[in-house]
C-alpha cells in the first residue's frame, strides 16, 4: 500500500489540506509554517488505525502531544470539531478517521472512529491465510445452499457476491490499516545514536534512533545484501573504509567498529563514541531505508542534520534512489537548500512541496514543478531558487 492522497482537516494549523503524494516527498517552508503538523496528522491517523490514540502511543510515534484544544485547529470555532484525516492508497481504497475527545473535561481522552471505502473491482493483495479463510466460508455457504436448492438462483448468486465483497472489504481494511499503523516520524538525536544504551518503545527503531545497534546486528547477520548496500552508501564519507559489528561482545559500546582509512595502519578501529555526528546520522538514514524490518511508510524530520551542504545533495540523491528501489514511501522535512539539488523533479516519484501559512494563518502546501529554462539559459538550481525566494517558503518579514 502506498498513500496516493491525504486529506487533513482541523489538526493544529491545518484547517483543510489535500496533498497528492509520491514515494519521495520533501517539504520546505518557514519555521512554524506547519510542515511537522502535516507529518503528525498522518501519525495521528496511524495511531487511529492501530486503535491506540492514548498519549503514550502518540508520543512514541513522534507526535508533539499537548492539550487536545491545542491539537485541534482554533480557527473560526473549529476547536469544537473532530480531527479528520483521510488516506487514499494507490488502488483507490480510502481510509477515513475521525478523532475526537471523550471523558471528563479535566482529563479528556482521544477516541477515534474509522471507515473504509472501496469498489468491487479493486484488486486486493491478500495473504494466503485470508484466501483460505474466505474459501472455507464460501464452501460453507455453498453447502448450505445445496441443501435447500440444488441449482443456484440469481438471488443466491447476488447474496454470494455481496458476501464476497463484504469479506474482501473487511480484509482490505485490516491490510491497509496494518500498513498505515506502522507510520512513524523519526527525529534522530545524537545522544541516542552515539550511546546505543536502550531500545525504543517502537521496534525496531525508536523515534530518536533507539535500537540502532540491534538493527545493525540483524542486518549484518541476516541480510547480506542490505549490509553490503549500507557499507557502499557510507562510502560518501571520504575517510571511512568500513564498519564491523562485534557479535561476541557483551558491552554495547564495543559492538560497533569503525575503520578510518587514514589511521588504519597505526590505530585499531574506534567505536561510535568517537565518531562524528554526520557519520551517525548517515548510518541511521541508510539503515532505516535498507532494512526489511523497518516501516515501509514513515517520515524523517530535518534530514539535513549535521551534514555538509554537498553531502546533503548526495544524501538526497541516494535516499531517493533507495526509497524507490525498496518500494518505501517517505516524507522528509528540511531547511537546507542543498537537499533540493539531490531531487529529480522530472521523476514523478519525487516531489517537492512548499509549506506556508495563508492570510488567515492556515497551513497550505504547493507542489513545485521542474524549473524551465528561459531561452538558451540553463535552468536554475533548486537550491539557488530556494535561497533567492523564487520557490517561496522563506521569511519575508526581515
Amino acid at each position: 500500500m502506498s498513500a496516493k492522497r491525504i486529506h487533513i482537516k482541523n489538526f493544529k494549523s491545518v484547517v483543510d489540506l489535500s496533498l497528492e503524494l509520491a514515494p519521495v516527498n520533501v517539504f520546505i517552508g518557514e519555521n512554524g509554517s506547519g510542515k511537522s503538523n502535516i507529518l503528525e496528522a498522518l501519525a495521528f491517523a496511524a495511531a487511529a488505525a492501530a486503535n491506540k490514540v492514548d498519549n503514550e502511543f502518540l508520543v512514541s510515534r513522534g507526535i508533539r502531544v499537548t492539550e487536545p484544544r491545542f491539537m485541534r485547529s482554533a480557527f473560526g470555532g473549529s476547536e469544537e470539531r473532530a480531527v479528520s484525516i483521510e488516506v487514499e492508497d494507490d488502488r483507490g481504497i480510502q481510509m477515513e478517521f475521525e478523532i475526537t475527545t471523550s471523558g471528563e473535561n479535566s482529563y479528556p481522552k482521544w477516541s477515534s472512529t474509522s471507515r473504509i471505502t472501496s469498489s468491487e473491482s479493486t484488486p486486493l493483495p491478500l495473504s494466503p491465510e485470508v484466501w483460505s479463510e474466505f474459501s472455507e466460508q464460501l464452501n460453507a455457504m455453498l453447502q448450505e445452499n445445496n441443501k435447500s436448492a440444488p441449482v443456484l438462483t440469481d438471488v443466491h448468486r447476488s447474496a454470494i457476491r455481496e458476501a464476497v465483497h463484504r469479506f474482501l472489504s473487511s480484509a482490505a481494511k485490516q491490510y491497509n490499516e496494518a500498513r498505515l499503523a506502522d507510520f512513524i516520524i523519526y527525529s534522530p538525536e545524537t545522544t541516542a545514536l552515539r550511546t546505543f544504551e536502550k531500545e525504543g518503545q517502537i521496534l525496531p527503531l525508536g523515534v530518536r534512533g533507539e535500537g540502532l545497534l540491534k538493527l545493525l546486528r540483524v542486518m549484518a547477520s541476516e541480510d547480506e545484501a542490505a549490509w553490503s548496500a549500507l557499507q557502499h552508501n557510507l562510502e560518501l564519507l571520504d575517510w571511512l573504509s568500513g564498519i564491523d559489528i562485534d557479535h561476541n561482545s557483551s558491552l554495547l559500546e564495543q559492538s560497533l567498529r569503525i575503520r578510518d582509512r587514514f589511521i588504519g595502519a597505526t590505530l585499531p578501529p574506534f567505536d561510535q563514541r568517537s565518531a562524528n555526528e554526520g557519520f551517525l546520522y548517515l548510518l541511521f538514514f541508510f539503515a532505516l531505508i535498507l532494512s526489511k524490518t523497518t516501516p515501509r511508510f514513515f517520515a524523517i524530520e530535518n534530514v539535513d542534520t549535521s551534514l555538509n551542504p554537498k553531502a546533503c545533495s548526495e544524501l538526497m540523491r541516494r535516499l531517493s534512489s533507495l526509497i524507490i528501489e525498496h518500494e518505501k514511501q517517505v516524507l522528509l522535512t528540511t531547511h537546507n537548500p542543498s537537499i533540493l539539488d539531490g531531487l529529480n523533479l522530472h521523476d514523478e516519484k519525487q516531489r517537492l512541496f512548499v509549506v506556508s501559512r495563508n492570510k488567515n494563518g492556515h497551513t497550505v502546501a504547493r507542489r513545485v514543478t521542474p524549473p524551465r529554462p528561459i531561452g538558451d539559459e540553463l535552468p536554475i538550481r533548486l537550491s539557488e531558487a530556494f535561497v533567492r525566494g523564487l520557490l517561496g517558503g522563506i521569511p519575508q518579514n526581515f
